[in-house]
């Protein structure tokens, strides 16, 4: 008989980009239910194992009902079993899975007995770069359907701080019906009393503002800031590269903090880090700067952010346009020279108190 596992006082859920991402659709009480799940993972494991856990420490961490926790807990595992969720790639592929692969109900022991779906290891064993860390109780405090989907999306960009997000990225993977094609039922029915209660609730801040495209609202704009204080704990929340706690100096650091900048841009982690290894962290940042820029325009931003470091299309900018003004001080200087050559310096002039004046032009005179 396995023995059954606790869930810890303060468990954390650590989950890849690509998962937080997913295309899913799950209840209030399954998204609890599935992130206590994960809190009881050995994330360096090779793989799942089938785990037991009692009824009522299950209901207690999801902070059912206490006079339905029993039945919501059996409930909840049963309609978890048969949930699919899709995971889409960067370079357009994608694959369906099931969020468990195994789940039954021990009524003589009150125990509930589940194996992950093994399609979810690379998104939840082992991982290296492009994940989330962060804390799970808080995240049982949420009452809204969309609440925890939105905080991952959100705390995993808080190093980028300031992005935007369509619409339609909203509806298809949070898989909204067809009432939420139109703007106000996406924006008071989903995202703006998930963005309160992340307010409220989180150690997350959000600002945020819709863009209009035309005559219709297609994107919205977000900024997001940290509540904590201590650096050290943003680094224990925050794992979207590999951990810094190997950092020797401030150049690492910079180029650490590039790389997760290339990843959650959508840049491979392979590539990702290629390019950190190769090019300095000036050139990166001012080119991925340069490239999101131009994100309106661009089919595939990690591709563009690829090239502009790559040939450092920034760079040459900034060239160009010292070279702009460098001629243009060369023209005025001459101008000034011509001057002085016909008409002479001009002589110095005080103001009624005193002060010297100075002339770009010679001083005309009007004579009577």
């Amino acid at each position: 008989m396995r023995d059954l596992r606790k869930i810890d006082n303060t468990p954390t859920i650590k989950q890849s980009n690509r998962l937080i991402e997913a295309r899913y659709n799950l209840t209030i009480y399954e998204q609890r239910m599935m992130i206590a799940i994960c809190t009881l993972l050995d994330e360096n494991a090779q793989d799942f194992e089938k785990v037991r856990v009692s009824v009522a420490d299950m209901a207690k961490f999801c902070k059912f009902d206490e006079t339905k926790g029993y039945t919501h807990v059996k409930s909840t595992i049963m309609r978890l079993a048969t949930r699919t969720l899709q995971i889409k790639h960067s370079d357009g592929g994608w694959y369906v899975t099931h969020w468990l692969q195994s789940a039954r109900y021990i009524p003589n022991e009150s125990v509930i007995e589940y194996k992950i779906d093994g399609e979810l290891k690379p998104e939840l064993l082992q991982l290296k770069a492009g994940y989330l860390k962060t804390k799970a109780a808080p995240l049982m405090e949420f009452r809204r359907d969309y609440t925890a989907r939105l905080y991952f999306i959100l705390k995993k960009m808080i190093k980028i701080g300031e992005f935007d997000y369509d619409l339609d990225f909203f509806r298809d993977r949070f898989m909204l019906g067809k009432s939420y094609k139109l703007f106000a039922n996406l924006k008071n029915k989903v995202l703006e009393p998930a963005i309160d209660e992340i307010n409220e609730q989180s150690d997350i801040s959000v600002k945020y503002e819709y863009i209009k495209e035309g005559r219709s609202y297609k994107k919205i704009h977000f900024e997001v800031t940290s509540k904590e204080k201590s650096p050290e704990e943003k680094l224990e929340d925050i794992g979207q590269v590999k951990l810094i706690e190997s950092a020797k100096s401030s150049t690492n650091e910079d180029k650490q903090a590039v790389l997760e900048n290339l990843i959650q841009r959508g840049v491979s982690s392979e590539q990702a880090e290629r390019i950190v290894k190769k090019y300095s962290v000036a050139r990166m940042r001012r080119n991925i700067s340069q490239a999101v820029k131009q994100k309106d325009t661009a089919k595939n931003l990690p591709g563009l952010i690829v090239k502009f470091i790559r040939e450092d299309i920034a760079g040459q900018n900034e060239k160009a346009k010292i070279e702009i003004e460098k001629e243009k001080k060369a023209k005025a200087e001459d101008k000034k020279q011509a001057r002085e050559f016909f008409h002479g310096k001009p002589k110095p002039m005080k103001d009624s108190k005193g002060n010297l004046l100075e002339y770009d032009e010679p001083v005309r005179l009007k004579l009577n």
